[in-house]
Parts: structure tokens; sequence; C-alpha cells
């Protein structure tokens, strides 16, 4: 069985001969996009700052997984609460899929963390690193890898990224542990803690190869709801 052969482009991100096409959105202006950057960057202040903020004296969100407890807005439920975590975790996925019956693909285009981080933080470090959207197309097309892949803007931006990467570890693994316990670690070896050591690395280096590699192919290619 010999398998069919596609008729120009399968992805967008796909070009004929297999190779990558990177996408360079140009920014475009306009009253819908002030009202995403305003809900954006306020989702992206909330989930930096949900780990330090407390409600009688507990932590907004602490998913404490060695301690079977998990603290939602000052009430933390016990393995034993398995009902009301469950109506909690299918009541949001329904809100999602009734918003999309409801408005279209809102969650994909306005709360998506993949979107909300992609679009409103590292797209316009992008532009402002290397130029704009254009002069990154220009480096998209520059000869041999070092033009395209080992500019030297394209290694400061790719630093920057690394630093927000290990921030939004470190932000994630304080959910798990709580900001406490994460001010001690840091000031310690990470053969102190090996675990969250690792979680933290292992998170902070998905996060750097999805913003600076991978990109909307997570869209296109695993996210199932996008699909």
């Amino acid at each position: 069985m010999i398998a069919p052969v596609a008729k120009g482009r399968v992805l967008a991100t796909l070009n004929e001969d297999g190779s990558r096409q990177w996408i360079r959105p140009k920014p475009s202006s306009g009253k819908w996009l002030i009202r995403r950057r305003w809900i954006a960057y306020s989702l992206i202040a909330l989930f930096l700052a949900i780990p330090h903020l407390r409600l009688g004296g507990k932590p907004w969100i602490l998913l404490d997984l060695p301690h079977r407890q998990f603290t939602f807005f000052g009430t933390t439920f016990l393995p034993t609460d398995t009902l009301p975590l469950m109506l909690l975790f299918v009541s949001c996925l329904i809100g999602i899929f009734l918003l999309t019956a409801l408005f279209g693909r809102v969650w994909c285009g306005w709360a998506c963390p993949q979107t909300v981080w992609m679009e409103f933080i590292f797209r316009p470090i992008e532009r402002l690193v290397e130029g704009g959207w254009n002069a990154s197309r220009v480096l998209d097309r520059a000869p041999g890898k070092l033009g395209r892949h080992l500019a030297p803007r394209r290694l400061l931006k790719l630093a920057i990224y690394a630093v927000l990467a290990a921030v939004l570890g470190n932000t994630f693994l304080a959910y798990f542990v709580g900001t406490d316990a994460l001010r001690t670690w840091v000031a310690q070896s990470p053969f102190a803690h090996p675990t969250p050591f690792l979680v933290m690395a292992v998170t902070t280096t998905l996060v750097f190869l999805d913003f600076a590699w991978f990109r909307e192919q997570l869209c296109i290619v695993i996210c199932p709801y996008g699909r």
C-alpha cells in the first residue's frame, strides 16, 4: 500500500519539503486586542500572585500531594472529600465547553495559558529583541544555521526566555510546596531536596522548549481541545 501524497502544505507550521515553517504574526491593533491584552496580563498577574496570597492563614491554592491536602481559597480538602473535588474539576471542564458553545473558542483565544503567555509575553519580547516581526522573518531566511539560530539577537532572546521559564518553573512548584518552603529551598543545595528540584527543572525545560521552539504546534498537533 502506498501512502497518500499530500497536495500542498499539510500543517501551517510545516513546509511541503517537511522543514519547519516558522510563524511570525504581525500584530494588529484594535479594541479587541486591547481587551485581550488587559485580560491576559490580569491572568498572568493572578497566576504569579496566587501562591503568595493568603486567606484565613492558608494559601489561596496549595496542592500538597505528599500530605494529601488540597487547599482552594482557604478551604482544605482531604482525599476523603473526593466528591467536592470531582464536582469542582468537572464544573471547570463543563464551564469551558459551555463558553465554547455560547461564544466560540474564547478559551483558546482569551484564557488558555499557551495563548496568554505566547502572544502577550514571549512574542512581544521576540519582536522587541529581534527588531520587529519582519526582522524575525529576515533572520529566518538568513543563510546557514549561524545566521538563523545563533544570531546574537536570537541568543539574547533565548537567554531572556530561559529566565522567564525559570520563573514559571518555580511558580509552578510553589503551587505544590508553598512559597515558604520554596524560599528556603532556593537558598539551599538542590541535593537537599532532589525531587522538588527535579520537578522545577523539568517544568522549566518544558516551558523553555515550548515557547522557544514548539510554540503553536502544541495547539495544532497535541492539544485535544484545539484539535
